[in-house]
């Protein structure tokens, strides 16, 4: 593999690349970034004088519509692509890149693909800036969670036997007005313990002996 010329090419066009600033502005968002044009004129030459060309292979693209805030309607682009770098004796290696677009006419494709081009680019030869910012030197101190809200317990519902015996008890006049009403009034609601309860008071009344006229 250390044959290869790929490797040799690679490791002359880091040390070429030196460093690109960060010249465009972003004037909705306010921020600095180097663009597809500037890793283009900083870094063609370079790939030239040391014989090494890239071709893309896009290997997933999602699309989809998006509202503006103005109400119309954007093309919303987002590629997965391979790149292979050759050098001149047919050796190569392979490195992968997200573009990112968004288009209100038939350009998101293409945008997508210079951006994920110039982050190939970027990515590969390590290109530095003395205007980033390392990922360590920012702090985020995001919003602790709310607690989660604990489930109320579950209260048994009466079971499908109980409701049963119920039912026959009443059929059979063994429960009072006032255990009709009770019934009644809980429905599907009524508990496994208030059935329990309810069956145990009826049959206490059932086998209450009848009282003797005297």
């Amino acid at each position: 593999m250390s044959d290869q010329l790929i490797y040799i090419q690679m490791n002359k066009i880091q040390a070429q690349a030196d460093g690109l600033a960060k010249e465009q502005l972003n004037k909705q968002q306010g921020f600095k970034f180097r663009g597809v044009d500037d890793a283009y004129n900083y870094l063609h030459d370079i790939f030239k004088k040391h014989e090494v060309f890239s071709v893309p292979r896009v290997t997933k693209m999602t699309r989809e519509e998006r509202l503006s805030k103005n109400g119309g309607v954007l093309l919303y682009t987002i590629l997965d692509v391979e790149y292979d770098f050759f050098a001149m004796d047919g050796s190569k290696i392979t490195a992968c890149a997200i573009g990112e677009a968004m288009d209100s006419g038939d350009k998101s494709c293409s945008k997508a693909l210079s951006v994920a081009h110039r982050n190939v680019l970027f990515q590969i030869t390590m290109l530095p800036t003395t205007l980033s910012t390392d990922p360590d030197n920012e702090t985020h101190e995001p919003m602790p969670k709310p607690p989660e809200a604990k489930p109320e317990a579950e209260v048994p519902i009466a079971i499908r036997d109980q409701i049963a015996e119920l039912s026959d008890f009443r059929a059979m006049g063994h429960t009072t007005k006032e255990m009709n009403d009770y019934m009644d009034k809980r429905g599907m609601n009524l508990t496994y313990k208030q059935a329990d309860q309810l069956i145990a008071r009826i049959k206490e009344l059932r086998d209450e002996p009848p009282v003797e006229d005297k």
